[in-house]
């Protein structure tokens, strides 16, 4: 038998110890488990979130960038028609007012043609808005949205005072000249009314048109005229211009001073230069704007205002066809003349006197003389009011000017009137002068031709001829 010190006895005990080793060895690697198998699911619903918010911020971002291209495309097609308009035609003609804005290049800065809430208007030195409609040279102010052309004459055509009275525009001597002696010698037919604003202006920083009247014809407002400007000039005036604004201001009248405006009493001699709207149907002819080769209106080479004839070896121009058909020389006798020793009055039957001279010796070497009718001239003397002038008339073939008569061709003057004040002539020139009647001075006659014979004018090249 062993000895009892040689007998192994079995240690229970640290059995049970690995065996509880063992066990949490077991739940440490479970939990060690589970904890990496959560790790990927953390990551996916991250990712997942990560993809909405990227699907939700392109999709708000393509509805922000495709309603831009809306609002800007619609904006961009708008201006693009504006800017570059569709050259058209209507029953075959092109419009005058698609072709100008169709052929002109829109500007930004400088001198040129801009736009305006949809309006065409020249501003500053600009030389490509000349056009030619019943036969006299015009600058194109602007052409409106709805195809309507506003128009100033080039050159002035007479040189008067505002009022003898009223410096409203609407009851002013002016306001009657153009209606009466001018207006009346247009083609109204290819002509729109608008409103002139009659309100008074007296700041122009406050500028108002509360009170208009409508009318085919007017003069520039102080507004139309100032858009002109840019960069201090106006293709409307010359340094030292000064023409009559339709404006008034409370005890004097507005008018152009160089490039910018002034107002002086109504009684003052400015300028006269009418402004009209043409209709919107008016039709393209030729021309590219320039003086040289004006737009030209199709279809208006009828005997009108301004319109050049041909007599024997002399050139008039017409410049009133409301009566008989008045004719101006277009330009000076050779030699100058005294006016009449013993009268201010144009008389034919003083010696010595103009009146004399161009009704007996100058109308007998006429070789179109039996063309001629006596015609009444107006001789009145100027006192307060335009329409004095009127009150004495001359009956005769061949006269001079009134102060009243239309004046074409400003670079024709220097030359007397039948026109009186006091003991002194008028003298057309620019600014106007008077004269003593024993003067020398230039003459430009007038002589008349009546209506009967508007069916024998040809037109030829410009110029209309007297056949048989």
């Amino acid at each position: 038998m062993k000895d009892i010190d040689d007998i192994e006895i079995l240690d229970l005990e640290p059995k049970k110890e690995i065996k509880k080793e063992r066990i949490v060895k077991e739940v440490k690697r479970e939990e060690t488990r589970v904890k990496k198998d959560e790790v990927p699911t953390k990551k996916k619903r991250k990712v997942k979130k990560t993809k909405m918010f990227q699907l939700i911020f392109c999709s708000l971002s393509f509805l922000f960038i495709l309603g831009c291209l809306i609002h800007y495309g619609s904006r961009f097609i708008k201006y693009y028609r504006i800017y570059n308009p569709k050259v058209d035609s209507s029953g075959g003609a092109l419009l005058l007012s698609n072709y100008i804005t169709g052929n002109s290049e829109i500007v930004y800065e400088g001198s040129g043609l801009y736009i305006t809430s949809g309006n065409y208007v020249y501003k500053g030195d600009v030389s490509n808005n000349y056009i030619k409609f019943n036969n006299l040279l015009w600058r194109i102010l602007r052409v409106n949205k709805d195809n309507t052309i506003e128009i100033i004459l080039d050159d002035y055509l007479n040189m008067l005072p505002y009022s003898g009275s009223s410096i409203s525009f609407d009851k002013s001597d002016i306001y009657k000249y153009l209606e009466e002696k001018i207006l009346n010698n247009l083609d109204k037919d290819m002509l729109v009314k608008e409103n002139i604003c009659t309100d008074m202006v007296s700041d122009l920083s406050n500028i108002t048109c509360n009170k208009t009247e409508s009318s085919y014809i007017k003069l520039l407002d102080i507004t139309s005229f100032l858009n002109s400007v840019k960069e201090k000039k106006s293709f409307l005036v010359s340094d030292d211009e000064i023409f009559w604004l339709s404006d008034y201001a409370e005890d004097k009248v507005w008018h152009t001073n160089g490039v910018n405006v002034s107002s002086s009493k109504e009684n003052s001699f400015y300028e006269i230069r009418p402004v009209i709207k043409l209709k919107n149907s008016v039709t393209f002819s030729e021309g590219d704007g320039t003086k040289e080769k004006p737009y030209i209106v199709k279809n208006n080479n009828k005997l009108s205002l301004g319109s050049r004839v041909k007599l024997g070896d002399d050139t008039y121009v017409v410049y009133n066809i409301s009566d008989n058909i008045k004719l101006m020389s277009e330009k000076v006798l050779d030699d100058k003349k005294t006016y009449d020793k013993d009268s201010l009055k144009f008389n034919i039957n003083n010696e010595d006197s103009l009146g004399k001279y161009l009704n007996t010796t100058y109308y007998d070497s006429l070789s179109y003389k039996d063309k001629l009718v006596k015609n009444n001239w107006y001789i009145g003397e100027f006192k307060n009011s335009i329409s004095d002038i009127e009150s004495e008339k001359q009956e005769s073939y061949i006269g001079i000017p009134s102060m009243l008569d239309i004046k074409l061709d400003s670079s024709v003057n220097g030359y007397f009137t039948t026109t009186y004040n006091n003991d002194m002539l008028w003298v057309y020139e620019n600014p106007l002068r008077v004269s003593r009647s024993t003067s020398e001075r230039n003459v430009r006659i007038t002589i008349a031709i009546s209506k009967d014979n508007i069916n024998k004018l040809k037109e030829d090249n410009g110029i209309f001829k007297l056949e048989g």
